[in-house]
């Protein structure tokens, strides 16, 4: 049981909004209810470690060194209603749910369904059916940024440098005291528009490896 606490705690530490009692608490019972199904561990903490699910646990992810270090008032609640939720003496307001995701991400399991609880930092799902993600891929595959991922920053770099680069060297050809630059500027947009796409590619690859967003 302590380490259910311990590894729960951190979840909460690395998942919920920093110092929000009760998007913590809404976290610390989809753990519980997931232990209470078949598609998922029956201990809080192998829910909390099961692969592709909680992305603070990821290898790769930057918040997995936060947690494994998490100390301070906010990690002290997150303890305390870790203690709480293993002990049954978490009220679960989430209505059984087994699902959430923050505002800012749209998976395909969510599509269609409408949340039963929300927080400032989440929304919770107890209707949705979809078996745990046993590979990175698949686990990236339902949970995609609508507008934050690695992936759509390089592109839309490169997208602007497309429209951006032609644009800036006709106006500077235009202008006397700046025409021997206009080359340069069309050159210089098209490498950064190669840089973007290029980086566009690679951090794809990289995610659906990894199973990060």
């Amino acid at each position: 049981m302590i380490d259910d606490i311990d590894i729960l705690a951190r979840t909460l530490y690395g998942e919920a909004k920093a110092n929000n009692i009760a998007d913590a608490e809404a976290i610390a019972s989809v753990v519980m209810n997931r232990c209470r199904y078949p598609n998922w561990p029956s201990s809080p903490a192998k829910v909390c470690q099961q692969p592709w699910q909680f992305s603070c646990w990821n290898t790769n992810d930057p918040n997995r060194e936060r947690i494994l270090n998490a100390k301070g008032a906010w990690f002290d609640t997150c303890v305390d209603i870790a203690t709480r939720a293993v002990n049954g003496a978490v009220t679960d307001v989430t209505a059984t749910s087994t699902h959430y995701h923050t505002r800012n991400v749209k998976p395909f399991w969510s599509k269609g369904k409408q949340p039963v609880f929300e927080t400032d930092g989440h929304l919770f799902f107890n209707d949705i059916d979809t078996k745990p993600p046993a590979t990175a891929k698949e686990a990236l595959d339902q949970h995609r940024p609508l507008n934050q991922s690695r992936t759509v920053r390089g592109a839309s770099l490169a997208g602007a440098m497309t429209v951006i680069g032609p644009v800036a060297g006709e106006i500077s050809s235009t202008l006397e005291q700046y025409t021997h630059l206009s080359d340069y500027i069309k050159w210089a947009c098209v490498a950064l528009g190669a840089i973007g796409a290029g980086y566009a590619v690679w951090a794809r690859i990289s995610d659906r490896q990894a199973g990060i967003n």
